[in-house]
């Protein structure tokens, strides 16, 4: 019985171990934003991979095909969904926990001295199958640039595995909550930096 009691304890021990996120400024410090009243957010996908599909590309065309498989004409409005979650969901949601961390009032339409440029290199979306679920997580490239010279970055963080939204039925729900992870952190990280 212990025996059978400790096999548990390890299994569960395993099931629950989990990577940690990691995060690391590669080039620069982040000391040039000490006074500045926020930045610009720009979002980009260059060269996005999604899960084990690969390119974006290949993602979008085998979930289309499955949407109409199930009921025809409905991949087309998925991919529309797709696409537009981008901008209005996780945008904002990283935007939002961005400004509250660093107490900057950003919005969408901020003009500012810097600019963060945020490139998605790589989504998981996760799942939810009702007794099962996982988390979605991303892999990010941030620059940091003068706004007026956008050819050489003052500052570039990566934020590879920024997982959240484990138990959220909906893919931009889940994608949505890593992205919000995702401006937690950096707000965090450029706090710290500048204080």
């Amino acid at each position: 019985m212990k025996k059978l009691f400790a096999l548990f304890v390890l299994a569960g021990a395993v099931a629950v171990t989990c990577k940690v996120q990691a995060q690391e400024i590669v080039k620069g410090d982040l000391a040039f934003l000490k006074g500045a009243t926020g930045v610009n957010v720009v979002f980009v996908y260059d060269d996005l991979t999604v899960g084990k599909d690969g390119k974006e590309a290949n993602y979008i065309k085998r979930k289309k095909a499955e949407k109409d498989e199930k009921e025809p004409g409905t991949g087309a409005t998925w991919e529309e969904n797709w696409h537009a979650d981008k901008t209005k969901s996780y945008k904002p949601k990283f935007i939002k926990l961005l400004s509250k961390y660093t107490e900057w009032a950003l919005n969408e339409d901020t003009k500012e001295k810097y600019t963060m440029v945020v490139n998605t290199k790589f989504i998981e979306t996760g799942y939810y199958v009702g007794i099962s679920s996982a988390a979605a997580e991303l892999n990010l490239e941030i620059a940091i640039y003068d706004s007026s010279d956008m050819k050489k970055a003052l500052c570039k963080i990566t934020m590879d595995e920024v997982r959240a939204g484990r138990g959220m039925f909906d893919n931009a729900s889940r994608i949505g909550e890593a992205y919000a992870k995702a401006g937690k952190d950096i707000g965090k990280l450029i706090a710290k930096k500048i204080k």
